[in-house]
């Protein structure tokens, strides 16, 4: 009788170890952003170098007005797409000179130079890193358009252009989740945009390296 006693206590105790063994561990299922499409939503700041012909015959001053934000919607695959709104303004003040207008006069001033652009994009990245991992490498291809205005200053007077021209971009950066299974990280991109633009000084179009580091929600 003792032993049949003993003999029921181990197999009792032996039952709840056995549920919990055959009990599905939760905690080792992917991450949702791995199982579902979800979305990210990224605000930039940007530090903007010219190039080319748009830094040696208009500016080539580097530019720190430069903001853009973004929505994206990353796939289960390597691949997200999405749109960005920026704004970007560069500015060079140059020394009082004197000036030979169009009509063959001339005039003393203080020459002011700007250019304003707001692109709007759309763009597709391929990730090279899982969804959830700390550091995730990208590249990104971009297209759009971009709203300019080129202002040109002797004094008070201006000489001004506005169009709408096609822009592009292409660039590679890397994202950094603050938590894993976090819903904040950081955005760090190095990009290439040019803009076809040709009036007066810019007659090869506005390109730039721009240098961004930007901070993303994401949910799904």
């Amino acid at each position: 009788m003792k032993k049949l006693l003993i003999a029921a206590f181990l197999f009792a105790g032996m039952i709840p170890v056995y549920a919990q063994e055959q009990a599905p561990k939760l905690y080792t299922l992917p991450s949702p952003y791995d199982r579902y499409t979800h979305y990210q939503v990224t605000a930039r700041y940007t530090a903007a170098i010219p190039v080319g012909s748009f830094s040696s015959n208009y500016i080539d001053k580097t530019s720190f007005e430069n903001y853009s934000i973004a929505l994206e919607w990353v796939f289960q695959n390597s691949f997200s797409v999405g749109g960005e709104l920026g704004y970007s303004f560069f500015k060079k003040r140059l020394p009082r000179a004197t000036y030979q207008q169009s009509d063959g006069s001339e005039i003393s001033a203080i020459q002011t130079r700007t250019l304003t652009q707001y692109p709007i994009q759309a763009f597709v990245n391929y990730n090279f890193a899982p969804k959830n991992a700390a550091v995730q490498p990208y590249v990104q291809l971009s297209a759009g358009a971009s709203i300019l205005d080129y202002t040109l200053y002797y004094g008070i007077l201006a000489d001004q252009q506005q169009k709408i021209r096609p822009t592009y971009g292409i660039g590679l950066g890397s994202k950094f989740l603050f938590k894993k299974d976090g819903n904040f990280g950081a955005d760090i991109r190095v990009k290439y945009q040019g803009t076809s633009f040709d009036y007066e000084y810019v007659d090869k179009g506005v390109s730039a390296i721009n240098g961004s580091v930007g901070l993303f929600y994401r949910w799904w």
